[in-house]
């Protein structure tokens, strides 16, 4: 069986046997793949810094029904940073659960892989004035691609561009505060900056978006938002998501 090389962010990892992982990794050329990695939770392996959680690195491997095995891995790029603060991380493994939540297995999306590339160098380095914007960004980014974007523009009941200050989820767009009544299922209330971001998220680039600065109480709003809107549309939750608000309220 002919050996496949590509490049790919490992999005999940999970003990397997003693020494060894299974790695869900996003390739550019294959999608979303599954791959044993032999050996690689010795601290001597020679794959263990190209084999963890948000590593890029270059993958050689067997394909096989199930599962492929990696022969060499080779790093490209670490983001070591993510792993020293704490809402970093939780913010970037949130990114990374939602692509495993968004596509099947095999399923490609290299334009998406890169722009996930972006975003993660952005937080990593400490770019971004904040963090949540590119969050926002890419969650509008990935649902918009997927084919779920929301109507920003006019309400999705009347068609009007007036009051339009409500975002409705199961009417996959905002609605004005006249159609408040006539429209069933969960609501969220929109300032008129909250709304021009949302836009924004659609028609700027991440280069732009990294130095907006917001308001960050209205920032983790639109990001709740947008995390519901996704679950929504694409029927699965994310419990990165969920620990990530835990963080910001322990007590609940």
């Amino acid at each position: 069986m002919a050996l496949i090389k590509t490049k790919g962010l490992v999005i999940k990892e999970q003990p397997y046997k003693e020494q060894d992982k299974i790695l869900t990794i996003f390739t550019e050329d294959e999608g979303k793949i599954q791959c044993i990695a032999r050996g690689v939770r010795r601290q001597k392996s020679g794959l263990l810094a190209s084999t963890q959680i948000f590593a890029y690195s270059e993958f050689v491997y067997y394909p096989g029904k199930n599962f492929g095995i990696i022969n060499q891995s080779n790093l490209i790029e670490a983001f070591y940073p993510l792993r020293n603060d704490l809402t970093k991380m939780a913010l970037a493994s949130y990114l990374l659960d939602l692509m495993y939540n968004a596509y099947e297995f095999f399923q490609k999306s290299p334009e998406i892989l890169k722009l996930l590339l972006h975003v993660l160098f952005y937080m990593s380095g400490g770019k971004a004035k904040n963090d949540l914007i590119l969050v926002g960004a890419f969650q509008m980014k990935l649902v918009s691609y997927l084919g779920y974007r929301p109507v920003l523009e006019k309400c999705m009941i009347c068609q009007g561009d007036q009051d339009v200050s409500l975002f409705s989820i199961e009417n996959n767009g905002i609605i004005c505060s006249s159609c408040r009544e006539q429209t069933e299922g969960y609501l969220y209330k929109l300032n008129p900056a909250m709304l021009e971001l949302l836009r924004d998220f659609l028609r700027q680039p991440i280069k732009q978006l990294k130095d907006r600065e917001v308001n960050p109480a209205e920032a983790i709003k639109i990001n709740d938002l947008l995390d519901h809107y996704i679950g929504y549309c694409i029927g699965k939750s994310s419990k990165a998501y969920a620990f990530y608000k835990t963080m910001l309220n322990p007590l609940g």
